[in-house]
């Protein structure tokens, strides 16, 4: 017969009362009944990817300018410039103050990568996580973003910064899968400089899902003169959509 040791003996004991349903190769395993935890604190800026998952999804390298952001609603952005309609700024620019208003914001992170210089598909990432309470607060934020980003399909966008005009056509807005917890979309930007041609339009894909007491939020803008032949395997329809797929993973994986 084989003797269970006193360490052993302790370390199953101790899984147990910490509601896991065994051990299997010495790993504690969640008893399938637990309900996930809902994220705060530090877990959330653990949800963002790093610079090596990205680089992986995307076929390019990464570099980041700064650290993440992290902290409460205060990390959220403001954009001082005029934007018309003001109901479509949530599809348009990432984790605004202003459309996270009505929500009981607890925490939130963020990150910016950039492409390193060299051609490429992709010139940045930009990720965010914003934790609410709990789930159902989430995903009745979610629910209501889901609805403006649709009713903006086809809007165009002015936002003017000083000397500059940009002009941003949303399209392509789309719930990609039968489960509804991601809406994804199309921004292709153009800017416009005081007694200059436009700029050359800049498509970016934008994507929101929601995972648990999180939303996060992605925009990856690619690169208006790129070409099949450059590195990366970006893709304006799917790269968004990959993105916030992979850090909705990374909510139920820590919850």
């Amino acid at each position: 017969m084989r003797i269970v040791g006193p360490v052993t003996a302790l370390m199953l004991v101790a899984a147990l009362a910490a509601g896991c349903g065994g051990v299997v190769d010495g790993t504690a395993k969640p008893a399938p009944n637990l309900k996930p935890r809902p994220l705060s604190g530090d877990t959330v800026r653990r949800v963002l990817l790093d610079g090596d998952a990205l680089s992986r999804m995307l076929g390019q390298p990464f570099a980041t300018r700064k650290p993440a952001e992290f902290g409460g609603p205060d990390v959220l952005s403001q954009k001082d410039e005029t934007v018309s309609p003001a109901n479509c700024l949530g599809v348009t620019a990432m984790l605004q103050k202003s459309v996270y208003q009505s929500a009981d914001v607890k925490d939130v992170a963020s990150q910016s990568w950039w492409n390193n210089g060299d051609p490429a598909q992709v010139i940045s990432v930009i990720e965010g996580v914003v934790a609410l309470p709990s789930a159902a607060q989430a995903e009745a934020l979610f629910a209501q973003f889901s609805q403006q980003w649709q009713q903006c399909n086809g809007a165009s966008t002015t936002e003017q910064n000083g000397p500059i005009s940009t002009t941003n056509v949303i399209s392509d807005v789309r719930v990609p899968d039968a489960s509804k917890t991601i809406v994804a979309a199309t921004n292709t930007a153009t800017s416009v400089l005081p007694n200059m041609p436009p700029l050359r339009p800049t498509p970016q894909a934008r994507a929101i899902g929601v995972r648990l007491n999180c939303l996060v939020e992605v925009e990856v803008v690619f690169f208006g003169d790129r070409r099949p032949s450059d590195p990366g395997s970006g893709n304006l329809d799917t790269s968004g959509i990959d993105v916030a797929r992979a850090m909705m993973d990374r909510v139920s994986a820590l919850g």
